[in-house]
């Protein structure tokens, strides 16, 4: 999506993002059937996506920003991820490719309330290529709630909501193809 700069945005590919109404997200217990174990290890890892990338990457890992800008009107679906005290603020939206040299290997995008965005967070609006991850798992005190799955064509998600000094951050992450292929050429 791009942002008009009047809070509206115009899709520019098909990659999935938050604001996609068809995801059906799930707890993982909820799933059947279930992804292939070398899946379900890059779903469910604990861990920052961020440092487990890099290290897969070999020095080619980038970020690319493919939208940022603030947007109003959220839906339903989506609002239920937040406290209520936050859900009609406006949000940072960010999506971004997190690449190996010019190969996608993951589509993510984060949604994060006005209220969010002061002291040190107000960082956030400034990333700009930098990894959200990088920033959030440096910070002993993160909290990160249940995730949840969702399966678009051959593409798996997750999200979770982060808690960073009390305040809500949701991020999705989408796993594309070409990561699988890629990393398991290396393990061979």
């Amino acid at each position: 999506m791009i942002n008009t700069g009047e809070d509206l945005t115009v899709p520019v590919n098909p990659l999935p993002s938050l604001h996609a109404d068809r995801l059906l997200w799930r707890s993982v217990s909820q799933v059947l059937p279930r992804p292939d174990p070398v899946l379900q290890s890059w779903l469910l890892d604990p861990g920052s996506l961020t440092l487990r990338l890099k290290q897969q990457s070999a020095g080619q890992f980038r970020v690319v920003v493919l939208e940022e800008g603030w947007v109003k009107r959220q839906l339903p679906a989506l609002l239920q991820c937040f406290p209520s005290s936050v859900v009609r603020e406006r949000m940072w939206s960010r999506r971004v490719l997190l690449q190996c040299g010019d190969t996608p290997w993951v589509a993510a995008h984060s949604l994060i309330p006005v209220s969010s965005m002061n002291g040190e967070l107000k960082r956030l609006r400034h990333l700009h290529n930098k990894p959200l991850g990088e920033f959030l798992f440096r910070h002993p005190e993160l909290r990160r709630e249940q995730l949840e799955i969702t399966r678009t064509a051959d593409i798996w998600g997750r999200r979770s909501l982060f808690h960073l000094y009390g305040k809500p951050i949701l991020v999705a992450e989408f796993f594309l193809p070409a990561l699988f292929r890629d990393t398991s050429a290396q393990q061979r």
